[in-house]
């Protein structure tokens, strides 16, 4: 039988290789419960604000002005079964999705952000948005970039409640979310229409052209993996980070992983027992 410290030790030794994890210090600047700006400090983030979006649409709590939180930095991929402990024993329970769904699931969505958040236009010069205007109170308005960047976080949790999707194909099962734009009649039928017009691109893409898609851009996870129910369990956030694409583990690395979890799991169970 494996010991539990080998175990642990080729469980440590596959995650520091797939893990970019590093701890943030995260305070809120303005956000509704979508998305918004967070002050970030930390490895690879300069202590300056950066727009983040809600990927873990089940009641986790925000950090507005004046709160803050500690959070580790994932890569898109790494964090995608991370978000709280019921989403990653549902993954490590069904390892075979490390290598079908979640790589699928995260090669749309980074399609989605490269296309329909464009960088040249939008940016500017930070590289990461925040000449965009950030007061929460203006998020519902019918706006080039508000409209862009929340029905683009709308299509990410969509994504989230849909664990086992692998064929896009058919987004009939992808709804439309109206968010902070209710009560705006203009906004709403804009973002509407750009919801659909990504369904129906999306759509009409070949599973080969998400296998080789290329990411373009930076996207991080601010990650927080606790119990749904704690309240340190703060909501989930994909950060736009920067220009430059984040590099990513192989989904063999990830499968390794997410195997040596399940046998420590069942090591744990076989020792109650005893």
């Amino acid at each position: 039988m494996i010991s539990r410290t080998l175990i642990l030790t080729l469980l440590l030794g596959l995650t520091s290789l797939t893990a970019s994890a590093q701890v943030l210090a995260i305070n809120g600047v303005d956000r509704d419960g979508y998305g918004g700006v967070y002050e970030i400090n930390g490895p690879g983030f300069d202590g300056g604000n950066y727009w983040w979006m809600c990927i873990e649409p089940n009641g986790s709590t925000s950090a507005g002005g004046g709160q803050g939180f500690l959070a580790d930095s994932l890569n898109f991929l790494e964090g995608w079964d991370q978000m709280n402990t019921q989403r990653l024993d549902f993954f490590t329970g069904n390892p075979s999705y490390y290598t079908t769904s979640i790589p699928t699931q995260v090669k749309v969505m980074q399609y989605v952000l490269d296309t329909y958040l464009p960088w040249n236009t939008l940016a500017g010069a930070s590289g990461r948005f925040t000449e965009q205007p950030t007061a929460s109170a203006s998020y519902g308005n019918d706006d080039t970039f508000y409209n862009a960047f929340f029905v683009v976080q709308n299509f990410l949790a969509e994504t989230y409640g849909k664990p086992t999707k692998t064929d896009f194909t058919n987004l009939s099962d992808y709804v439309f979310a109206e968010g902070n734009a209710a009560g705006n009649p203009t906004s709403i039928a804009a973002r509407q229409a750009l919801f659909q017009t990504i369904k129906t691109d999306v759509q009409s893409q070949t599973s080969l052209f998400f296998d080789s898609y290329s990411v373009q851009h930076g996207y991080m996870i601010a990650n927080t993996l606790f119990s749904e129910s704690d309240p340190d369990n703060w909501q989930d956030a994909l950060i736009i980070y920067n220009l430059a694409p984040v590099p990513e583990p192989s989904g063999a690395l990830m499968i390794a992983c997410a195997g040596l979890v399940v046998m420590l799991r069942r090591f744990r169970k076989l020792g109650k027992t005893r």
